[in-house]
């Protein structure tokens, strides 16, 4: 009866969940990533279209889904029913996609080269984990091993990349946010591609909310936490009311960016090429329903000599 179930599906779809079993069977793959490989396959050959909602394919998993037009939408909700990736993950993923390869298609269909090296900075794990499968990719975080402070990376880091993943980071960077976007760049080959999202406006001018920040703690707990700041010339300064994003390690909100300060930045750091993906792509999933906050990428120019070591 298996037999004959199996022999209805696609050849595709087949051949999936042939690689998935093998896999199992020689411990090549983790429990999660079993579970993930036979949902995709599922799903891959029967597209789950309800009422009302706009079938999409995910480019992270490869699995078909469908979700309403309005949640589709929201930058931040989990869309896809397998994997969980929300509109932000997959519009940065697809757009580093394009740069890289000239198309979008789902990541864990991507022939592996270790060659390909990538860096990425507190990578959510949805498509974390295919990066690391496929490529000789690096997920890296603030807060432990292995460690990335952007504002004063390890030489070790330097000139190694050919890309880098930085999705709703640098809002958090400790001022002056010039220095982070000038070890960006230190961090890849010339012509290699950074790929980021921040929360910006489109226009006007981007709000640091603490312009001096030097020696600085944070104080109590919950809503009542306070930043007490001690500024270069010896200012004593104090902030409430501070906002701080989900997630590990330092996620203070340091400012809201706005898009012509960000493009001014990355091409005074050395970046070219520089693009706002702001090119719906409904068949995966990539629907925004706001102009801000799109994916950036932009290429690494030719190194300088002041680039051979981090920006103080």
């Amino acid at each position: 009866m298996r037999n004959a179930v199996r022999d209805l599906l696609p050849m595709g779809v087949r051949r999936l969940l042939r690689r998935a079993r093998t896999a199992a069977q020689q411990g090549r793959m983790a429990i999660d990533h079993q579970r993930l490989a036979w949902r995709a396959a599922r799903t891959a050959w029967r597209p789950l279209v309800r009422t009302g909602e706009q079938p999409f394919q995910c480019n992270l998993c490869g699995a078909h889904g469908s979700a309403a037009p309005e949640r589709l939408g929201d930058r931040e909700a989990a869309t896809c029913r397998v994997c969980g990736s929300s509109l932000r993950h997959r519009a940065l993923v697809a757009a580093l996609q394009r740069r890289l390869w000239g198309e979008v298609r789902p990541l864990r269909t991507l022939r592996r080269d270790r060659r390909r090296t990538g860096l990425g900075m507190s990578d959510v794990h949805v498509y974390a984990q295919w990066l690391q499968r496929r490529l000789g990719y690096t997920n890296t975080f603030f807060h432990q091993a292995p460690r990335l402070d952007i504002q004063d990376p390890d030489r070790d880091f330097l000139g190694r990349h050919d890309f880098v993943i930085s999705s709703d980071v640098l809002e958090h960077v400790a001022p002056p946010v010039a220095t982070a976007f000038g070890n960006l760049h230190g961090l890849l080959k010339p012509g290699g591609v950074l790929a980021f999202t921040v929360p910006y406006a489109a226009e006007g001018e981007t709000r640091e909310y603490f312009p001096e920040l030097h020696a600085f703690r944070i104080e109590g707990e919950g809503r009542g936490r306070r930043l007490l700041n001690t500024t270069r010339d010896g200012r004593l300064q104090a902030f409430d009311n501070l906002c701080f994003h989900g997630g590990d390690g330092a996620t203070l909100e340091m400012r809201i960016f706005a898009l012509p300060d960000l493009l001014r930045q990355l091409a005074a750091a050395g970046f070219r090429d520089i693009q706002v993906h702001d090119q719906p792509l409904p068949q995966w999933g990539i629907v925004p329903d706001s102009a801000c906050s799109l994916p950036i990428t932009a290429v690494a120019g030719p190194r300088t000599a002041a680039a051979a070591a981090p920006v103080q």
